[in-house]
């Protein structure tokens, strides 16, 4: 009997491996332009929601094709880390799946931050446009007042407030448009008393004093609530970031290849997403009851 490992290879025609080359390239070609269009689509979203945020939101002079770039970088490293740390497309893929969020993540970062600034300093500004219309300014002369000597991001929100208001938009028009771009409840009952006060009249000094009044009241309710749900938050955000940092003490401490067999292992996928699952689950119910709106 003929052993299969002796038989002569069979000689495969020219014009055949010339289709079937052909087929391959056609087929690959047809599958990156019909993923190129949605890819383009995504990057599209991606950069319009950088635009809002770093040009609207932070008023950041960055271009968001240079964050599209940087994120591609980004995600390129940590796939790649994600690849020699545990040898799998898996692991590859985790690491890389985080890097698309992570602008979005640091972006959300920044602004809740620059918002938490402008909310503490927003009762100092009304007070000095109380004292600036009580000196005799009227209220655009008083938002001058603070676009100048107003501490940083106060001062820059009021500035460009004002530079709106130059360019010919109307005043209540550009309050609204900055209580939309900041995005703070403090900030939009403020603008409203004022584009009220416009309508109606009345003592602008006593009606921003009332303001100013209502909004520290305000304030210090939120800030009694976050201290009391303080150890919850805590509770939550360590609860997010515990499974990744015992999979770290196992990798370096104890055994690599147990974490490695993790990734590669049909039993250790199944046990990674499950604990991926009852880790967010558990996560966004903690989120949910520390969330209290005032």
């Amino acid at each position: 009997m003929m052993i299969l490992a002796d038989l002569p290879p069979i000689p495969v025609p020219a014009s055949t491996l010339l289709i079937i080359s052909s087929v391959l390239f056609v087929g690959t070609f047809a599958a990156a332009l019909l993923g190129l269009r949605p890819l383009k689509q995504f990057i599209l979203e991606r950069e319009a929601l950088y635009d809002k945020v770093l040009r609207g939101s932070l008023l950041l002079d960055v271009r968001p094709r240079s964050v599209t770039v940087l994120n591609a970088f980004l995600v390129a490293v940590l796939g790649a880390i994600g690849y020699l740390a545990t040898e799998s497309l898996l692991g590859m893929a985790m690491l890389g799946f985080l890097g698309i969020f992570a602008p979005k993540a640091i972006m959300k970062i920044l602004r809740q931050r620059r918002l938490a600034k402008l909310e503490d300093q927003l009762v100092a500004g009304i007070q000095t446009l109380a004292s600036g219309v009580r000196a005799g300014l009227n209220l655009v002369q008083s938002m001058e007042l603070v676009a100048r000597d107003g501490p940083i991001p106060l001062r820059q929100e009021f500035g460009h407030l004002l530079r709106e208001y130059e360019f010919g938009l109307p005043l209540e028009e550009a309050m609204h448009h900055a209580a939309s771009r900041i995005g703070s409840g403090d900030f939009r009952l403020l603008f409203a008393a004022l584009h009220t006060h416009r309508e109606r009249g009345g003592d602008l000094g006593e009606t921003l004093d009332r303001i100013a009044e209502s909004i520290r009241e305000i304030q210090r309710l939120e800030n009694r609530v976050k201290t009391l749900t303080a150890q919850g938050r805590a509770t939550a955000r360590w609860l997010g970031a515990m499974p990744a940092i015992v999979l770290l003490i196992i990798y370096f401490l104890v055994n690599a290849e147990d974490v490695k067999n993790l990734f590669i292992d049909d039993l250790g996928k199944l046990i990674l997403l499950g604990i991926v699952v009852l880790n967010v689950l558990g996560f966004m119910w903690i989120r949910k009851i520390m969330a209290i709106d005032i």
